[in-house]
């Protein structure tokens, strides 16, 4: 089960994940963050994976295609909070090594500026 939280500060998206992020679960998040940037036109999104259990390469896949929706509309995708254990899935993926990451949301804000 996935649950996504969604807050909206000084111009920026937080999406704090909880759960599991897999094939079971990835389209809840897609849809969700879809509907924000092509609908809302929102720019700037940070993803807050600090509460998250399990993430496979689905999940993964679909934080790397929201960046690069973002990207293209001159937005910015930032990730944090991601644990030790999700390293190694982190790194599976050379294209993820492009999305900047930083510990909490705290360092998101300073890695944001709008």
């Amino acid at each position: 089960m996935l649950e996504i939280n969604l807050e909206f500060v000084r111009g920026m998206l937080f999406v704090r994940l909880e759960g599991v992020l897999d094939k079971n679960t990835y389209t809840k998040l897609s849809d969700c963050l879809d509907i924000m940037i092509h609908e809302k036109g929102l720019k700037y999104f940070v993803v807050n994976l600090e509460n998250l259990n399990f993430i496979d390469e689905n999940g993964l896949q679909t934080i790397i295609d929201r960046y690069f929706d973002v990207s293209l509309h001159d937005g910015k995708l930032v990730i944090c909070g991601y644990h030790d254990r999700f390293q190694k899935n982190l790194e599976i993926d050379n294209i993820f090594n492009q999305i900047e990451r930083t510990q909490n949301e705290l360092g998101a804000l300073k890695l944001i500026h709008i």
